[in-house]
């Protein structure tokens, strides 16, 4: 049978579902210090619904974001954090997991072309990289231009773990910066990521896109969003602006996700609200068909 690498679905938005008085910007780094048991809680069910690589919880905790909030010198501590919560969840099912450390847009998702150099971008990446180095693989997300994806891979490459990199399209199939899925394929492929993906699109977008990408690099792969809309965000908006489409249901998003199976995927999860039950599903749908592998297992 193929080998598929299953991840995870929305951690973060699962998070914010299940979290009490959320306030702050960082919501996600908020609840993990004041609530840590909803965090270990989202990580159990995407365990126990089949995911078999998990993300940590540090997608909002970049040097940039945590030095706009105050937090910068509590950084080593949230990603400590971070490692304690999942790997508790870990040894509270019993599972075989990867790890994947997280290395995000810096100053927030759905953003152009940042006005940074490769140098500044790289140097930020390589601190994320290093307070996750006890990852066993690295996860680039939600890439909205080849200059900070780039900058990700030169520091991921350098922890010498398996690596995907994941860029967001746009509905006209472009980086939200204007350049081409063959120009951002092109520009990381020399740093030999393990797979490249998309993530964080609309469903349909993944569908349209999937033949082209799985002709332009070997392992491929994706796991979409749920949002009627990102543009809130995009603006500079919070997370409860946002609103998710009534009409993907578990079911309907594991036919969009056979479909880029079919079309040559070899990595599926779930982005923004895509859920432990979204996964849960997906798993039972693909299990007799496809043997179901960690991250890590995909470069093996």
């Amino acid at each position: 049978m193929k080998p598929v690498a299953l991840l995870d679905g929305g951690l973060g938005q699962e998070i914010y579902r299940r979290a009490m008085n959320v306030s702050s910007p960082l919501w996600s780094v908020a609840v993990m210090r004041e609530q840590p048991e909803v965090v270990i809680d989202v990580h159990v069910d995407f365990i126990r619904a089949g995911a078999r690589t998990l993300t940590l919880n540090t997608y909002a905790a970049t040097p940039t974001r945590l030095a706009r909030e105050g937090l910068d010198d509590e950084i080593e501590a949230i990603h400590q954090a971070a490692f304690e919560i999942l790997e508790r969840a870990i040894d509270m099912t019993g599972a075989d997991v990867d790890i994947a450390g997280c290395l995000p847009p810096l100053v927030g998702s759905y953003r152009g072309q940042p006005a940074r150099s490769f140098d500044d971008l790289k140097a930020e990446y390589a601190t994320l990289a290093m307070l996750q180095s006890r990852a066993d693989v690295f996860l680039i997300e939600t890439m909205t231009n080849i200059l900070e994806a780039r900058a990700a891979c030169a520091a991921a490459i350098e922890q010498g773990k398996p690596f995907g990199v994941a860029f967001r399209l746009e509905t006209d199939g472009k980086l939200r910066s204007g350049e081409t899925l063959a120009q951002a394929v092109a520009a990381v492929e020399p740093f030999m990521p393990t797979a490249v993906m998309l993530n964080c699109c609309d469903p349909e977008v993944l569908t349209h896109t999937m033949p082209e990408l799985a002709k332009l690099f070997p392992c491929v792969g994706g796991y979409a969003n749920a949002f009627k809309t990102v543009e809130p965000m995009a603006g500079g908006g919070s997370v409860d602006e946002l609103e998710a489409r009534p009409d993907i249901s578990p079911k309907a998003y594991a036919a969009q996700v056979k479909r880029w199976l079919d079309d040559g995927a070899s990595v599926v999860g779930g982005c923004c609200e895509i859920t432990p039950e979204h996964i849960r599903h997906l798993a039972d749908v693909l299990a007799g068909e496809f043997k179901l592998v960690r991250f890590s297992e995909l470069a093996g």
